[in-house]
């Protein structure tokens, strides 16, 4: 197909016509439908141009995804920065979108860049009639579509304990149609758009459970961070002030007024979209333009990478955003040039993850620092000294922002130092479960050791990189793994999470561990490439393949199955959801207090209800008034005492003294594990209490 080019006027009134649709339905019309064509137009388009500007050397259609990664970069700097300066308004939407295509076509202008669209569409490759060439694809996105059919029809309002009591055999059955059909096309086809296009639609369904099935939301976190941008949409600001989280918020905020779509849904999409946009294509192009690989090899790892976990993916946050662009900036290591160009980038860009989370952004901000220095001309004694500084600063900066996020807390110094030198890491107990229920009983001997198997598999590889001299390849992988184990080392040996609730105490060591294991994928993918580099490059489909499509299935299966919360006789995540009873209740108690001060002791989703419907609504001394393992010395604690040891008046006034009311409200959920006990207690011990669904409210008084 010819390529499609524009002169300069036309592109002027191309963008002035995307603009004027966009901003009139922002303004007026808030149509979804046309708030997704023009807004998916608009970034496609300005995407291209941008890749066409600042990504040159790069050759294949990665550097439109990069295109569109540098538009959000800047729209997390440019909220960012307006949140600081003053807030988050109308004038910050339009400046932003405004900006955008106004920055691309002077650049463009000046420079002189001509733009061609169309040049990698080849339609005389796509033969319709041919039903080899569409029987396959035609499998994939029909299984895929009965697939969400039946995630929609398995929602539920009630308590999940896991999606997977949700789903039945009629499930699986089409999983594994839709993930032998991925990986045979994938052996297949040599048309590697195509391949990539329908990877990232399996990415999607696999980090959609969650959005689909929890038809009330899924997660705790997500509520607080939703609370705060809705407060942000209509204030410009929120108080307390932050420092972070910001970059994401722009995200969501920037696309929810293009788009016009229910701020909750867009969060929910957020991070399934990124991922099966991001993680595919900048995985592709690190293993095949960087280290090298086959397009098939490539391909095939891709799947494989989701062995590591991908529970980050399922729920947007903050956090795990961060995680998927620190799995960016990892997968394209070897590309990244030791220009001052790409360092340039590579440093806005880890700026930009800061803005969202400095626990993913500043790796990457020294990472840039340590080699631009390099490039610095000065004299080489003051380069050597400023290079060990900028090592050494690297060495210790994240256990430093713990110490700092702690002490902001109203931790003392002495709370917050400790000397814990052994064990430096808690690894799982190597399993083996023999229970005659062999799916259920091979898929946990795979993912509870999924921990060994990396490692494992890790050392494997190096071994052969080394035997094969393909070390060269891996050398800022290195670097980084070894700067990242440096500051978990500092982090778990000097610092003490003892005031954090029990399950919550190595949260921050866990994310650590967590960039570390992203770092190493890399080389735990060579092992693939090592063992079946022979067999992708013979064209028949031998025995050898048969062997690799079973082996990945069975790698995909047992991760996916673990990248969401279980419920069975091997394990069970006590992870809980908002139910409709949650949301009656926390209305009930709001009405019964008609406008005096009260606490609530009760899970966290109860009081990610009250956030739902009522957002930040009181706090005693820092704390939000109903019991969350957050803040210093809050009633969480009086929480477990209640609902774990006793449920007795005495700890319900200890509650009521912390936070200086005079009512308290204690919530027992029937599906808790020891409800039946506390029930009894509370019963006894309460002035009054009310049922609610599964929700039994007592009242004290004081």
């Amino acid at each position: 197909m010819s390529m499609l080019s524009l002169h300069r006027k036309q592109h002027l009134a191309l963008q002035i016509i995307l603009l004027g649709t966009i901003i009139g339905n922002w303004y007026f019309l808030h149509w979804s439908l046309l708030g997704i064509i023009s807004g998916c137009f608009y970034l496609s388009y300005n995407s291209k141009k941008i890749a066409d500007l600042l990504f040159t050397n790069i050759t294949t259609n990665f550097k439109n995804i990069l295109g569109l990664l540098t538009i959000l970069v800047y729209l997390s700097l440019t909220y960012s920065l307006s949140y600081h300066s003053y807030q988050i308004n109308a004038l910050t939407f339009l400046f932003s979108l405004i900006s955008i295509p106004s920055i691309v076509e002077l650049v463009s202008w000046r420079k002189n860049t001509q733009h061609y669209f169309f040049s990698s569409l080849d339609l005389t490759k796509i033969n319709l009639l041919s039903v080899k060439n569409i029987i396959l694809p035609l499998i994939l996105l029909g299984t895929e579509t009965l697939l969400f059919i039946l995630l929609f029809r398995r929602a539920s309002e009630n308590i999940i304990r896991s999606p997977w009591e949700l789903l039945d055999e009629k499930f699986w059955f089409l999983f594994i149609i839709l993930t032998l059909g991925l990986l045979i096309y994938l052996i297949r086809n040599k048309y590697i758009n195509r391949s990539l296009f329908f990877i990232s639609l399996y990415f999607f369904f696999v980090s959609s459970l969650a959005w689909t099935l929890y038809k009330l939301g899924f997660g705790y976190d997500a509520f607080l961070h939703q609370a705060s941008m809705e407060i942000i949409q209509k204030t410009g600001t929120i108080q307390p002030h932050m420092f972070f989280y910001l970059g994401q918020y722009a995200w969501t905020l920037w696309l929810q007024n293009i788009w016009q779509i229910d701020l909750q849904l867009l969060n929910s999409l957020l991070m399934p979209l990124a991922f099966s946009i991001f993680w595919p294509h900048s995985l592709y192009y690190g293993l095949k333009y960087g280290f090298r690989w086959s397009s098939r090899q490539s391909l095939i790892s891709i799947c494989l990478s989701l062995f590591i976990g991908f529970n980050f993916a399922i729920m947007t946050t903050p956090q795990n955003l961060a995680f998927l662009l620190m799995a960016i900036f990892i997968f394209l290591l070897p590309i990244i040039k030791k220009s001052n160009h790409n360092l340039s980038l590579t440093l806005i860009f880890g700026l930009s993850v800061c803005t969202i989370h400095p626990l993913g952004g500043i790796p990457i901000v020294y990472f840039s620092l340590i080699y631009l220095s390099q490039n610095l001309p000065i004299k080489n004694v003051l380069k050597k000294i400023l290079l060990f500084l900028i090592y050494l600063a690297s060495a210790v900066s994240l256990p430093l922002l713990l110490i700092l996020y702690q002490k902001l807390a109203g931790q003392a110094w002495q709370q917050i130092f400790t000397w814990q030198p052994w064990p430096l890491i808690k690894l799982p107990k190597i399993v083996f479960y023999q229970s005659y229920n062999f799916p259920l009983d091979f898929i946990h001997n795979i993912g509870q050791n999924r921990a060994w198997i990396i490692i494992a598999l890790t050392i494997v590889a190096w071994l052969l990189i080394l035997k094969k001299h393909k070390y060269l390849f891996f050398q800022k992988h290195l670097v980084l793994l070894c700067l990242l184990v440096s500051n978990y080392l500092l982090a778990r040996i000097f610092i003490s999470f003892d005031n954090q609730i029990e399950y919550e105490q190595n949260a921050y060591l866990l994310r650590i561990i967590y960039l570390i294991t992203l770092t190493i994928l890399p080389i735990f993918l060579s092992t693939w490439y090592f063992w079946w580099e022979k067999y992708l490059a013979d064209k028949k489909f031998t025995i050898q393949k048969f062997w690799l499509i079973a082996f990945t299935m069975v790698l995909i299966s047992s991760s996916f199955y673990f990248s969401y919360p279980l419920y069975d006789r091997h394990s069970n995540s006590k992870s809980f959801n908002i139910t409709k009873d949650d949301l009656e209740t926390v209305n009930l108690i709001e009405q019964a207090s008609q406008e005096k001060p009260y606490i609530v002791l009760a899970n966290q989703m109860l009081g990610a209800a009250a956030i739902k419907n009522f957002g930040f609504k009181a706090y005693y001394n820092n704390n939000f008034y109903y019991s969350m393992p957050l803040g210093n010395d809050n009633i969480y604690r009086n929480f477990i005492n209640m609902i774990e040891k006793q449920a007795s008046r005495e700890e319900a006034m200890l509650a009521m003294d912390k936070a200086g009311v005079n009512k308290l409200y204690f919530i027992v959920n029937d599906y808790w594990h020891s409800a039946k006990t506390s029930l009894a207690q509370a019963k006894v011990s309460a002035d009054d209490y009310f049922v609610i669904g599964q929700n039994h409210v007592f009242i004290y008084n004081r």
